[in-house]
């Protein structure tokens, strides 16, 4: 049964099938609809290591030993065209002293009108794209860099490109181990160096992205380096209606692990048909050697009792355990009752790697006569679409604001939000689960501009990947209850790519887009106004 959500929204554009065209020339990464990543890590769990139990259940990730940020001050020059970028920035010996200072995480912009800086201007778009032709029968889809309107505000700028740089030492306790660096968000594109050593790039605004730095590193002073990109193909895909910015706008953080770990997890209960007990599937990845290692398993209640327990021999690869726990108390947005699921990972008997994450036991389902069931019972959204953005720094939103913005809904008994139209901060999940907000995460997905996209087979990668990898970084929350594979992106063939991936990986959710899709369990319609 496929659910209808209808929604008023006024539509600028009518759109038909389109032929549009593609350039087959040799492109940069960062002008390559096919290259989204170069050396990253598989999107897994947001979850590092702790010292023992008590800390992995009770601190934030940012109390860890293992975990060192790099907010902050670095140095950063600007160029308007990537011709006049400077290449050899990223190599130790280059003199960076008197580049201006930044702050991270920020946009660049925002930081350009507070030290009165010529860094590029934020843009206001709905269904263009800012950096080609307003006619789409011009647009020469991947490249970023083309003709623009006569109007536009900087018809004469290129792509411009922001270059970071700054230092950092690692604490001795860290050595022997591995060493990660995740961006939780900067946008569009970015290359990474560190000592002058390329480690890759990426795309996808707003989604976690993270390198393995292990082979880079060297004891005492590092240089990391840091080339961000306004526009890259993946800007296409990023049509969104809001303000679009630039920079490293989210935390930036280094963090280690030991060299067999623990590296990633997905927690999924059923309930009986009373709703009372729960079934729990419980895959757990190890990585590393292969030895005599072992997985204990413990859920517990806020007080610290447990609830259940599991131990298992553990194999490099997935480790599948399935087990019962009687009558938990179950997690709704009314009730966000949440349990401690911490994993240890051990080898002869000593804990070499402990992982901790909250969890809640509901089920989802949809009705055959379209209702949304959770824990069997019938559920209406009273909801909200939010933007990730805040009134004054723009898509750097703080802890503290996206925790009044989940205050005030709850003061207004709102029970659901749309994170429209892309994944948002990971505190943001958090806080859902915590306070009991029902959660539809979104794809960073909107071609708006051009909505034939959704429609090329060389997009469909693209297409599929933004939504998989949402599901991988935040599979574990409860406050998720349906995947959306993006927004007002036409309904073209890439979405059924997307949407039996998302299903692949979790069946325990419905799927939904915004565009009459037919690939979905849940569709929004829009109504055209004339």
């Amino acid at each position: 049964m496929k659910l209808r959500i209808m929604r008023s929204a006024w539509i600028a554009l009518l759109f038909m099938s389109l032929s549009v065209t593609a350039q087959t020339t040799d492109k940069p990464e960062w002008s390559n609809e096919q290259v989204s990543g170069v050396n990253k890590e598989e999107a897994v769990q947001i979850a590092i290591p702790f010292t023992d139990e008590q800390q992995a259940m009770n601190l934030t990730i940012e109390e860890s030993p293992y975990y060192k940020t790099l907010n902050g001050i670095w140095k950063f020059h600007w160029v308007a065209d990537p011709k006049d970028r400077p290449q050899d920035f990223c190599k130790p010996e280059y003199d960076v002293s008197q580049w201006d200072n930044i702050k991270v995480p920020a946009t660049w912009q925002i930081e350009a009108v507070r030290h009165n800086k010529n860094w590029d201007k934020p843009l206001y778009c709905n269904v263009i794209y800012p950096f080609c032709e307003w006619d789409w029968k011009k647009i020469q889809w991947p490249n970023v860099i083309q003709p623009r309107p006569s109007n536009y505000t900087f018809a004469t700028m290129s792509n411009p490109v922001g270059s970071y740089r700054r230092e950092f030492i690692l604490p001795d306790s860290w050595k022997g181990r591995d060493v990660f660096i995740r961006f939780n968000g900067v946008e569009a594109g970015f290359y990474i160096w560190v000592n002058g050593k390329k480690v890759g790039y990426s795309e996808d605004s707003y989604l976690p992205a993270e390198f393995d730095l292990t082979p880079y590193l060297k004891a005492g002073k590092n240089v990391l380096a840091v080339e961000v990109y306004r526009f890259t193909d993946g800007s296409f895909l990023e049509c969104q209606d809001f303000w679009r910015f630039s920079g490293i706008f989210r935390d930036v953080f280094l963090w280690s692990a030991p060299k067999t770990q623990i590296r990633d997890f997905f927690f999924r209960t059923d309930l009986d048909k009373e709703y009372k007990n729960a079934s729990v599937s419980l895959d757990i990845d190890i990585t590393g050697k292969k030895s005599n290692n072992e997985i204990q398993v413990k859920v517990t209640d806020q007080n610290g009792k447990e609830i259940a327990t599991q131990n298992a021999r553990a194999v490099t690869g997935t480790n599948k355990l399935q087990f019962e726990v009687v009558n938990p108390l179950k997690w709704t947005a009314e009730t966000p009752n949440l349990y401690n699921l911490t994993i240890l990972l051990k080898q002869k008997g000593k804990t070499v790697d402990i992982r901790s994450v909250k969890v809640g036991f509901r089920k989802i389902e949809l009705a055959q006569d379209g209702r949304l069931l959770i824990n069997g019972k019938s559920t209406l959204f009273k909801g909200v679409d939010r933007h990730d953005h805040s009134s004054e720094n723009g898509r750097t939103v703080s802890k503290e604001e996206m925790e009044k913005d989940v205050q005030l809904m709850k003061s207004l008994n709102i029970n659901a939000v749309r994170t429209s139209h892309y994944p948002n901060n990971p505190y943001f999940y958090d806080l859902c689960d915590r306070y009991g907000i029902y959660v539809l995460s979104e794809a960073n997905v909107e071609c708006h501009g051009l909505m034939a996209l959704s429609s090329e087979p060389s997009w469909v990668k693209a297409f599929t990947e933004r939504s998989e990898n949402m599901v991988r970084r935040y599979k574990n929350h409860a406050s998720i209850v349906m995947w959306s594979l993006g927004n007002e992106s036409g309904n073209g063939i890439n979405f059924k790519s997307a949407a039996e991936a998302v299903k692949k990986l979790d069946d325990t959710r419905p799927t939904h887009y915004e565009g009459n899709s037919s690939y979905c369990d849940v569709t929004s319609l829009s109504l055209i106004h004339i």
